[in-house]
């Protein structure tokens, strides 16, 4: 079960999901245009914010209550604009909603509900919480989304000044050969062996083709071949150092490399970073954009609720 997913949205529904209960109020907090945000639901927020974590300092504390009354605050704005705009969400959209999350989590109803009762919170609270949430989305999309566009000019601008999240990384594909020298080996049979690796490089650096090289020495013990792909750093330090500097087809000095063996190796592809086409890209550029405008227009667009409403902070 990927629970991490459930419990993120959860966590994201958390101030709309726990209903109030009037019972245990206790104080006034603020109110917004004519509708009262307690102490309690003030407490509720501070201590979901400061669950799992160590109780700040007092004046850290102040400010964190601060900034969940801000919270509250705009909350209670979104709500009113929702009810004034007259906006719904039917049970069949909320129905449909929940079938995606059981869809990209892969979870049946039942594993759903057990999630969210892990997380302290029932289905019912759920289910409301995301009625509200997509509530949001839609006054969001009413009220912002149509007013956010984000031009051809603005994706090369952005492709421009963030480059270098575009370049691909650097990569090589190598070749080896490998001369075993097996341990119980005489200080001679070694000497005999590491002649036979000298040999191989000249025939490399003659133009020879690994491949026949390889072959010739096989009746020895060698062996290799294409290794494949590496970006630079993947080798282990001994390997790195060997190649660090080799261009495009050129061969190693002889290596020593683990247990004693030795190692050959041809760089047969060198390839730079590239840099992603524009075109390529430009998709996931437009989508960052309108995510960010997105924000800042739904900053501006809350300030001017605030700007617009009665608010009267009590604490």
């Amino acid at each position: 079960m990927k629970a991490g997913r459930i419990i993120l949205l959860a966590l994201l529904l958390t101030s709309l999901a726990a209903p109030l209960r009037a019972a245990t109020v206790s104080g006034v907090a603020a109110v917004v245009n004519d509708r009262v945000i307690t102490t309690h639901q003030l407490d509720q927020a501070v201590a979901a914010a400061l669950e799992g974590k160590p109780q700040p300092p007092p004046v850290e504390l102040a400010n964190l209550r601060s900034q969940l009354l801000s919270r509250l605050i705009e909350d209670s704005l979104v709500e009113q604009k929702i009810a004034e705009l007259g906006l719904k969400v039917s049970d069949e959209e909320v129905e449909a909603a929940i079938r995606d999350v059981q869809q990209q989590n892969h979870l049946t109803r039942e594993q759903l509900v057990a999630a969210l009762q892990a997380q302290g919170m029932d289905f019912a609270a759920y289910r409301e919480g995301l009625r509200k949430q997509m509530l949001r989305f839609k006054l969001v999309g009413r009220e912002v989304q149509s007013k956010v566009e984000v031009t051809n000019q603005d994706a090369l601008d952005y492709f421009r000044e963030h480059i270098d999240d575009y370049r691909e990384a650097p990569y090589m594909r190598i070749s080896r050969i490998t001369f075993p020298v097996p341990s119980t080996a005489s200080a001679k049979a070694r000497e005999a062996i590491r002649a036979q690796a000298e040999e191989a490089r000249q025939k490399l650096l003659a133009g020879e083709d690994l491949n026949v090289v390889l072959k010739t020495y096989a009746a020895a013990g060698a062996e290799g071949g294409d290794m494949g792909t590496f970006k630079e750093g993947e080798l282990s330090d001994v390997f790195d150092q060997a190649i660090r500097d080799l261009q495009q087809g050129q061969v190693s000095e002889v290596v020593d490399g683990p247990q004693g063996n030795l190692y050959l190796f041809k760089v047969e592809v060198r390839k730079p970073g590239t840099i992603r086409k524009f075109d390529t890209v430009k998709g996931e550029i437009e989508k960052t954009l309108l995510e960010k405008k997105r924000e800042d227009r739904f900053k501006e667009w809350a300030q001017g609720l605030r700007k617009d409403a009665y608010i009267d902070i009590r604490i």
